[in-house]
């Protein structure tokens, strides 16, 4: 019985550990749009994305503005490093989303990916893109 479940525990474990590293690749090389926050649409105009490449470098448009940097994922939470980014001027509205872009990826952000959807789950927003149909 011990054995068994020590086994069933490895298993568990393994497939854990092995579901991360799906996950990465399924995020790297892809362009992503942001299509709601918290579950309200977001301004498709606004062209808020965010792409992922080799070694999780990051970038996008957050609401008016550029950002880049660099990401880690452990424990499927996706956490920027110190994103820099260009200072525009934004209006509220693009000002709104903005915010929580950055701060999401500031702060870090559960990863639930489906495929052509990528949500990010953070302390107080949810970001949820789509997946675009190539990365530009």
């Amino acid at each position: 019985m011990k054995t068994t479940i020590a086994a069933t525990t490895a298993l568990l474990l393994t497939a854990c550990s092995g579901g991360l590293k799906v996950v990465e690749s399924d995020l790297q090389h892809h362009h992503w749009n942001l299509a709601a926050i918290n579950g309200v649409a977001v301004n498709a105009e606004l062209n808020s994305d965010l792409e992922i490449g080799e070694h999780f470098t990051i970038n996008g448009m957050a609401g008016c503005n550029r950002f880049f940097g660099s990401a880690t994922l452990e424990q499927n939470r996706l956490q920027a490093d110190p994103l820099a980014s260009t200072k525009m001027a934004c209006d509220p509205e693009a000002q709104k989303v903005e915010t929580a872009v950055l701060q999401t990826l500031s702060e870090g952000a559960t990863v639930n990916n489906e495929g052509r959807q990528l949500e990010l789950v953070g302390e107080q927003y949810t970001l949820t893109y789509q997946l675009a149909d190539r990365m530009n």
